[in-house]
């Protein structure tokens, strides 16, 4: 609710507006203006103006920092360029407001100009904060408006009020005991910021915790699909076995062949698809390909549809985490802002990589993960790894594969490297040599074999490293790691 003519006319009698100088100015949002002030007799204080909204107000800032601002915009707009330009530095001679009107005008100094700054208490479209010369030019106005005339290098007209004052239409609000009007105006604004941005908080994330819920269920639902139609892989091998069992019946360049289907009884037979291109031999074998490229697809669904109905899990732990009030009955709004965009959520996991296969070790801040078979290797690609972490392997020899996981806005030292080099060597058939070429590149440069098998990836814009095994370096690594025995 806007404050009415009367609560504004007490607000500037409490205020030590006259003699004091405009320092400093600053737009909050499209709607609202601080002022830092200098008053000799009083000190530093601000004033807070906002116009044009249910709440347009203007009151002293007590609250400091605590004072839930509404968030700044990012690029400075044309009005406060033109306030810093020439408003800042002017001292107030008078403060003026007509008795009934929500309008008060403010006679400035600016080193011997004179100058006025309108404040026009609205919540409709008069609503504005204007600044005119002597002659009531217009300089600029936070809201311009063509239809009223209302742009710069107009005349502005300051029209007195000519209908009767309703002295019962208007009363302020029950003061509070104790504190004064602008201390009780400020505190109720702030209540109901508090309480409009927590409502706001809680609608928002609320919607986004029903958007990644949907989604994590929705990828649930085609990965059960999809296992769903993957899981008759085996009718492939049993083709290619019945096929390879009467080769001698497949004609050339044929599409279908009726052979014996000696898995059912009473002499039945199995009618099978053939790619004429290819010779009988061929046909088995591509038979055989496609059942082993089932198997593995299959194998890795299972996998991906764990881990995601882990994430969904752990998903709905973290919202109901953010919008479950403590034993205090209080919501973390600090959390709820980040939720929305305002920052990174901690993890409510006490351990993001928890659940990770393989090994895993501390190379300073840079955490190693390391891989010892195709299915790990495999695994930790898929779902513990992001683009810009870092992949190592030895070249031209079978081992494990090290994942380096960076971090943000830094570069990995040439130690993390040779603490990942070392247990690449130490994790493949090279360990006994103790010295090997490796190879590493960014994960996000690895490209995936079509048909390979599982885990076969092939890099690009990799860097070629060499190393030898380092026994103190192992030592300290397994001191900070998870330990594997058969590893030393």
């Amino acid at each position: 609710m806007s404050l009415n003519w009367r609560e504004i006319a007490l607000i500037l009698s409490e205020l030590p507006l006259e003699g004091s100088s405009i320092q400093k100015t600053h737009q909050i949002g499209y709607h609202a203006l601080v002022f830092e002030m200098y008053n000799s007799g009083f000190g530093r204080w601000e004033l807070y103006v906002e116009v044009g909204t249910n709440r347009s107000r203007l009151h002293r800032l007590t609250a400091g920092d605590s004072f839930p601002k509404p968030k700044k915009t990012v690029r400075l707009q044309r009005f406060i360029q033109f306030m810093r330009a020439r408003v800042e530095g002017a001292r107030v001679v008078s403060v003026t407001q007509d008795p009934g009107d929500r309008l008060v005008v403010l006679q400035l100094d600016q080193h011997g100009e004179s100058m006025v700054l309108v404040f026009r208490l609205y919540s409709g479209a008069g609503a504005n904060i204007i600044v005119c010369d002597g002659e009531m030019t217009i300089l600029d106005l936070l809201l311009r408006r063509p239809a009223r005339d209302e742009m710069s290098n107009r005349p502005l007209v300051l029209q007195a009020r000519t209908e009767p004052i309703d002295d019962n239409r208007f009363p302020v609000r029950e003061r509070i005991p104790g504190s004064s009007f602008n201390e009780q105006i400020e505190r109720e604004y702030r209540t109901e910021d508090a309480e409009g941005e927590l409502s706001r908080l809680l609608a928002q994330v609320t919607a986004l915790k029903e958007k990644e819920l949907g989604q994590l269920r929705q990828t649930i639902a085609t990965l059960e699909r999809r296992i769903s139609d993957t899981s008759s892989y085996d009718s492939y091998k049993r083709s290619a076995e019945l096929l390879g069992a009467s080769m001698h019946l497949v004609k050339p360049k044929t599409e279908w062949v009726e052979v014996p289907d000696y898995y059912q009884e009473n002499g039945s037979t199995a009618l099978i698809a053939l790619d004429p291109s290819l010779t009988a031999g061929e046909n088995v074998e591509a038979y055989y390909k496609k059942y082993q490229k089932g198997k593995r697809t299959l194998q890795n669904l299972q996998e991906e549809l764990v881990s995601t109905k882990k994430q969904l899990e752990l998903t709905a732990e973290r919202f109901g985490t953010l919008l479950t009030p403590n034993s205090m009955g209080v919501v973390d709004v600090d959390l709820l802002r980040k939720a929305c965009g305002g920052g990174p959520l901690p993890d409510t996991r006490k351990d993001p990589l928890s659940g990770a296969p393989g090994l895993r070790f501390m190379s300073g801040p840079y955490t190693i993960l390391v891989g010892r078979n195709a299915k790990e290797n495999d695994e930790l690609l898929r779902q513990w790894t992001r683009g810009n972490d870092f992949w190592m392997h030895t070249r031209d020899v079978p081992g494990g594969y090290v994942f380096i996981k960076s971090i943000a806005k830094k570069t990995i030292p040439l130690e993390t490297l040779l603490d990942a080099a070392t247990l690449a060597l130490l994790y493949s058939k090279a360990k006994e040599s103790r010295k090997a070429d490796l190879y590493y590149t960014q994960v996000k440069y690895l490209r995936r074999v079509k048909d390979g098998k599982t885990g076969l990836v092939i890099p690009t814009q990799e860097k070629n490293f060499s190393i030898e095994m380092d026994d103190k370096r192992v030592q300290r690594l397994f001191s900070t790691g998870e330990h594997d025995p058969s590893a030393v």
